[in-house]
């Protein structure tokens, strides 16, 4: 009898503890959130023509997409036979500026992300330099590339020359270095 009525017992506590009975109102679907793409940003495409910038000293500069060819070096150039450059040339107004400007580079990045390095005319000019070349010649080479190397100080307004690859008739960002290897800044079209 003990048994039977131990047995009633866990019977009944099972039905209290069974679920809930079901009811009439259905269980509500699962929502599945609607995800809208981001709409691709359209690449920005530049060309040649005049791009202006500004850093953080207070230098302005101007510069123009593809520039002239400097007469200077390419005397030099023809001189030793050296490789074919492409030139970029920076007005840089340092007038308000606080610090030395030395227009170190201009990378350009094409729309494919590849980035196309200018240099100041002073590495071109010492790259072709003929080391064995007579005291006269060596020196037209050392001279040329001091011109290019001075930098432009505060107050002053000086026009750099940059030599590189040839430039390609689109781009989509211009990036000045002035003042060395960093704090570069954008270049954008003139206004």
């Amino acid at each position: 009898m003990k048994r039977l009525t131990i047995l009633a017992a866990v019977a009944i506590l099972a039905t209290s503890c069974a679920a809930p009975a079901a009811t009439s109102t259905p269980a509500p679907e699962p929502t599945h959130a609607t995800v809208t793409a981001e709409p691709t940003p359209t690449p920005v495409v530049l060309g040649h023509g005049t791009y202006e910038w500004e850093n953080a000293t207070g230098a302005k500069g101007e510069m123009t997409l593809p520039g002239a060819a400097d007469p200077e070096v390419e005397r030099l150039r023809a001189l030793v036979k050296g490789p074919a450059v492409n030139y970029v040339s920076v007005k840089v107004d340092n007038r308000a500026g606080s610090e030395l400007v030395n227009m170190y580079g201009v990378s350009i990045f094409t729309p494919e992300g590849e980035e196309l390095q200018y240099k100041n005319a002073d590495e071109y000019i010492n790259s072709i330099r003929p080391d064995d070349a007579p005291s006269e010649v060596y020196n037209q080479f050392i001279d040329l590339g001091n011109k290019h190397m001075a930098g432009a100080k505060p107050g002053a307004v000086k026009t750099f020359v940059l030599t590189g690859p040839a430039l390609p008739k689109e781009f989509a960002r211009v990036t000045v270095y002035p003042t060395g290897g960093y704090d570069p800044v954008d270049a954008l079209p003139a206004s």
